[in-house]
C-alpha cells in the first residue's frame, strides 16, 4: 500500500535532482498560455501518476527517476509546437541528461523511447498511445490518467478549449478514444479501472443525448 506521505516524499525527492527541477522551471515558465489541457498542471499531474502507479508496482528508484525524468519531459515540445512535438521533446531529453551527466546512452535511449511513445497513432482502427517498453506503459497510464479520476469530464472540457472543437464532434472522438483506451499497468488497472468504466458510461450517455 502507498500512502498518500509516500507519494509526496517520492514526489518531493524527485523534484530536488536538478534536470527534473530546471525542466519543471522551464516548462513553468515557457509553456504558452494557450494551452488549457497540455498546462505546467498538466505535467505535475502525470509526473504524480506516474510515480505512483511505479510506486505500486514496486519500481527500483533508478526506473522511478528514469520514469520521472520522462513525465516532466513528454510535452517540453509544445513550447514550441502542438505538432509533433514528442520528437523535439526527446531531443530535448537527450541533452539535457546527456549535460547533468550519470546517465548512460541506454537509459538516454530508454527515456526518449517513453516520450516518443506518448504519441497518438493510428493501429487496426483505433487511435491510441502504444508502449515499446516497459517503462513507457507507466508513462502512457500517467499521461491519460485522468481517464480513470473523478476530473475526466473538467480535463476532457480543457482540452476541447486547447483544440477549439465543437462540444459534439470532441465529444464522440473522445469517446472513441475512451472506449479504445486500456492500461498498461497493474497499478493502473488497480487504481483506475472503475472509475474510468463510470466516466464511460457519463460520456456514452451525453453522446447519446445529443444524438452523435
Amino acid at each position: 500500500m502507498v500512502t498518500e506521505e509516500k507519494l509526496r516524499e517520492t514526489v518531493e525527492r524527485i523534484c530536488t535532482i536538478p534536470l527534473v527541477r530546471d525542466c519543471l522551471a522551464l516548462l513553468k515558465k515557457k509553456l504558452p498560455h494557450n494551452l488549457s489541457y497540455h498546462s505546467y498542471a498538466h505535467t505535475t499531474e502525470v509526473l504524480q501518476d506516474a510515480l505512483l502507479f511505479g510506486l505500486v508496482d514496486a519500481l527500483s528508484p533508478r526506473n522511478l527517476e528514469l520514469l520521472a525524468i520522462a513525465a516532466v519531459m513528454h510535452d517540453m515540445g509544445f513550447i514550441q509546437t502542438p505538432q509533433a512535438n514528442e520528437p523535439i521533446a526527446a531531443k530535448h531529453a537527450r541533452g539535457e541528461m546527456l549535460k547533468a551527466g550519470g546517465y548512460s546512452d541506454q537509459e538516454i535511449k530508454l527515456v526518449e523511447q517513453m516520450i516518443l511513445d506518448t504519441a497518438l497513432v493510428k493501429k487496426d482502427g483505433e487511435i491510441k498511445q502504444i508502449p515499446h517498453t516497459e517503462l513507457s506503459k507507466y508513462l502512457l497510464d500517467a499521461d491519460l490518467g485522468n481517464f480513470g479520476r473523478d476530473d475526466f469530464l473538467k480535463k476532457s472540457e480543457l482540452m476541447r478549449a486547447e483544440v477549439g472543437q465543437d462540444e459534439a464532434s470532441f465529444r464522440a472522438q473522445t469517446l472513441q478514444l475512451l472506449t479504445s483506451h486500456e492500461w498498461y499497468t497493474p497499478a493502473a488497472k488497480m487504481l483506475r479501472q472503475a472509475t474510468k468504466d463510470a466516466n464511460l458510461a457519463t460520456l456514452r450517455a451525453r453522446v447519446a443525448a445529443s444524438g452523435s
